[in-house]
């Protein structure tokens, strides 16, 4: 992979506190509503939801802060990191967006009419957080249609926010059987071991993640903090900041996220003499620190 050239930068107390002259609610609200907006097969993704936080802001800002402050080119990135952290917190369409499956996997709908008729219900149900009733959905659309690969992924889905983790687990195993390389099965296998407190197939299945997609951060993040976690401090680090130069090549909102855990390992490094760890992960990515 090409070494990049980028600056992290470590926002702490002081830029935080500079929320007291900003409506974060309201620019938050407003930006997830353009999100919302944004069709689900959007091939850029990052580059939509970036014009959404750079539009709000362009058009709000000035009336949100106090008149007297000049509007600096340093003053508007950390407003615009402000924005995308609460909306990482807030924003439920920028996750159901940077996580929806768009490549061409096969069998995402269902030539049975009654197996897409229960699934469109089951989506239905799914988004209006009735999981039993979108459990029932999805299951009759797999029963009808037992390659219907969608289905079975939404079923997962519904298992997993129901907290039926096995039974997720079964429906994300059969979506996988048949097609070996789906993303959202992948990573929310790993996601529902890690929950179950399987760190090991956690692992497994987050490196299979990302030996198919190496240029998808969300598998070096998810693996970095399951090693950190795990005791594997250097290896844990590299993987999360690998996924912070990922997410900043690509415009990701969840830039900010990852440097907010590699802030935070710092921090815990520095707390057991461990610094050198730090230094070397950043020598290797050649990664400039600035400390604001």
């Amino acid at each position: 992979m090409k070494l990049i050239k980028l600056f992290l930068v470590f926002i702490v107390s002081s830029i935080n506190a500079q929320q007291n002259n900003l409506n974060m609610d309201s620019l938050s609200s407003e930006t997830c509503s353009c999100i919302e907006k944004i069709n689900i097969t959007e091939k850029h993704k990052n580059q939509a939801v970036n014009k959404c936080l750079s539009q709000t802001i362009a058009n709000h800002i000035q009336s949100d802060m106090a008149s007297t402050e000049v509007i600096t080119e340093k003053r508007s990135a950390e407003i615009y990191k402000l924005v995308e952290n609460h909306l990482i917190d807030n924003c439920k369409a920028l996750k159901s967006l940077m996580f929806t499956e768009t490549e061409d996997v096969g069998h995402v709908s269902s030539k049975n009419v009654l197996a897409q008729l229960a699934y469109d219900d089951g989506m239905d149900y799914l988004k209006e957080e009735d999981l039993p009733n979108a459990i029932e959905k999805f299951k009759k659309a797999v029963l009808l249609d037992p390659e219907f690969v969608y289905a079975w992924d939404n079923l997962g889905v519904s298992y997993r926010k129901n907290n039926e983790l096995d039974l997720a687990i079964e429906a994300y195993q059969n979506s996988l059987k048949i097609f070996p390389n789906g993303k959202l099965p992948l990573i929310n296998l790993a996601v529902v071991y890690n929950v179950s407190g399987n760190a090991e197939k956690s692992r497994e299945y987050y490196k299979k993640y990302c030996e198919i997609f190496p240029e998808d951060p969300e598998g070096y993040y998810g693996l970095g903090l399951i090693e950190y976690s795990g005791g594997q401090l250097e290896s844990g680090l590299d993987n999360l900041v690998h996924s912070f130069i990922l997410y900043s090549a690509q415009q990701s909102p969840y830039r900010s996220d990852a440097a907010g855990k590699i802030g935070y390992i710092y921090n815990d490094l520095k707390s057991k003499n461990q610094t050198e760890i730090f230094d070397r992960v950043v020598h290797k990515y050649d990664l400039k620190i600035k400390m604001n």
